[in-house]
C-alpha cells in the first residue's frame, strides 16, 4: 500500500512538526509484561461494600491517598493512546508523580495496524509498552501503571474510582479502588461508531487494537483453510472468501489495499485451488476518503479498482452472521467483515457529568481545560472545543493529539 501511504504523507505529514517527530521501527518494541505494582497493606485498606456480602469483587479500597505537602504532585492520566502517552513522555518525573490508568499496557501505532492483519508487519512492531514510554512508571516509588478502567470521577474530592481489567478470568474477580489526584488528564480516546445498527458488535471486527488485527488474521487464514475442504460448494467458498470492509475512511481504504496486495502476492501463490473465489468489497455511503482533496480521492479510487477491490455505494441496514443487508434490500454474503466507519464518544465519556462539546466529546477551552471543574483536563479523541471558544471540532487523528499538547502549551498548567 505504498500509494496510500504517499497520500497520507502528502496530506497529514506536511508540517515540520510531524517531520521532526518520527517513530523509528527500532524503538517500537512489544512486551507482554504488565507494569502493575503490588499494593501494600499500608497503601490499601480493605473495606467491605455496605450493600453486599464481603467478597473480592465488591471490595472497595482506600487506594492512593491524597499527596502530602512534602510529596510531589500527582498527575493521573486516563488512557494510553497517542495523546496520553505523548503527555506522559514529556512530564518531568523529577517534579511530578505520574499515574496511568488504562485497560491496555501499551500504546498502539494505529497507522500501521492494517499491515499486521496480513503479515506485512508483526504485531510486536506496532506496540510500545507504557513502561518504555515513561520509565518512571516502572521505577519511581510514586508513579504507577494500573491495568484498570475508570468507573467514575469525583471532582469535588479530587479522586477517581477504578476497576481492574481481568479479561473475563473467573479466578480473578475485579478489584475496585480509588486514586486521588492533583491534576487529572482524561485521554481515554473514543470507540468505534456503529450508529446503532443491529448485529455490528456481534458479527463485525473493528480495527483499533492489536487484538482486532490478530482476530482478522486468524479469521482470514481459517476461511482460506476451510474453503479448500472437499465437499464445500462454490457458493459457500465464495462466501467464506468474500472480505467486506465497511467504511471508506483512511483505515478502511488502507486495509482494503493491504488485503488486495495479500491476495495478489500470497493467496494466488499459496492457495491456488481457491484463488479465483477470494475478493474484497469496500462499502461506503458517500465518497471514499471524503475529507481528502478530490484529486487524491480520484487517485485512491483508481488504485483500489486497479488492485481488484470492488467499490459499492450503500448504507448498511443490518448485519447478520453470514450476510449484510443494505438499505435498498441488497444482501451481501461475507466470510470476513471489518467495520471502520469512524469513532464516537465512549460510554465512559457519555456517562461523565462534565460539559460536552458538539458531538458528545468532553468540552474544553483553548488551554484544554474542562472549565467547569478545577484541575481537570481532556486531550485526544475524547476532547472537543466548546462552542464558546469559536474553534471547530478537530478530527480524531494522532497528529491532532500531538499538536494540541504543544500548540496550546498544555504543559503550562504544571508551571
Amino acid at each position: 500500500m505504498t500509494w496510500f501511504r504517499n497520500i497520507l504523507q502528502i496530506t497529514s505529514f506536511k508540517s515540520s512538526f510531524n517531520q521532526k517527530h518520527t517513530y523509528p521501527s527500532s524503538q517500537i518494541i512489544y512486551t507482554t509484561r504488565f507494569f502493575i505494582r503490588n499494593f501494600t497493606s499500608e497503601s490499601f485498606q480493605t473495606t467491605p461494600s455496605p450493600s453486599s456480602s464481603p467478597s473480592v469483587s465488591n471490595t472497595i479500597t482506600s487506594g492512593l491517598e491524597p499527596t502530602k505537602p512534602n510529596e510531589k504532585p500527582r498527575v493521573v492520566v486516563l488512557g494510553s493512546g497517542w495523546a496520553g502517552c505523548r503527555l506522559m513522555k514529556g512530564l518531568d518525573t523529577n517534579i511530578y508523580d505520574v499515574v496511568c490508568v488504562s485497560p491496555r499496557n501499551h500504546m498502539v501505532f494505529t497507522p500501521l495496524l492494517a499491515s499486521t492483519c496480513v503479515g506485512t508487519l508483526e504485531f510486536r512492531s506496532v506496540a510500545e509498552p507504557i513502561g518504555r514510554i515513561q520509565p518512571a512508571i516502572s521505577t519511581a516509588p510514586g508513579s504507577y501503571f494500573f491495568l484498570a478502567n475508570c468507573k467514575g470521577i469525583d471532582t469535588d474530592k479530587h479522586e477517581i474510582k477504578c476497576e481492574t481489567v481481568t479479561d473475563g478470568a473467573d479466578s480473578v474477580p475485579p478489584w475496585n479502588f480509588k486514586i486521588a489526584y492533583d491534576k487529572l488528564v482524561i485521554a481515554s480516546g473514543a470507540e468505534a461508531s456503529t450508529f446503532g445498527i443491529k448485529g455490528v458488535k456481534e458479527h463485525a471486527i473493528f480495527l483499533r487494537e492489536v487484538s482486532h488485527a490478530q482476530e482478522i488474521r486468524r479469521k482470514l487464514l481459517l476461511n482460506l483453510m476451510l474453503s479448500d475442504v472437499p465437499g464445500i460448494s462454490k457458493e459457500e467458498k465464495s462466501r467464506l472468501l468474500h472480505c467486506v470492509v465497511i467504511g471508506g475512511g483512511p483505515t478502511g481504504v488502507e486495509f482494503s489495499g493491504e488485503l488486495s496486495d495479500f491476495i495478489k502476492k500470497d493467496v494466488h501463490e499459496r492457495y491456488a485451488h481457491v484463488k479465483d473465489y477470494i475478493h474484497v468489497t469496500l462499502i461506503e455511503a458517500n465518497e471514499i476518503l471524503s475529507s481528502f482533496d478530490v484529486r487524491l480521492r480520484e487517485y485512491a479510487t483508481k488504485q483500489l479498482t486497479k488492485s481488484g477491490v470492488r467499490l459499492v455505494h450503500g448504507v448498511v441496514k443490518e448485519v447478520q452472521p453470514q450476510k449484510i443487508i443494505l438499505n435498498d434490500g441488497t444482501e451481501v454474503p461475507y466470510g470476513l467483515l471489518v467495520w471502520s466507519t469512524g469513532v464516537g464518544p465512549s460510554n465512559f465519556i457519555k456517562a461523565t457529568e462534565l460539559p460536552k462539546s458538539p458531538g458528545g466529546r468532553i468540552g474544553v477551552d483553548e488551554w484544554l481545560r474542562v472549565p467547569s471543574v478545577q484541575d481537570v483536563f481532556s486531550i485526544g479523541d475524547c476532547a472537543g472545543f466548546l462552542e464558546t471558544t469559536g474553534r471547530p471540532v478537530l478530527p480524531a487523528l494522532a497528529q491532532v493529539s500531538l499538536r494540541c499538547i504543544f500548540s496550546f502549551h498544555f504543559y503550562s498548567f504544571l508551571l
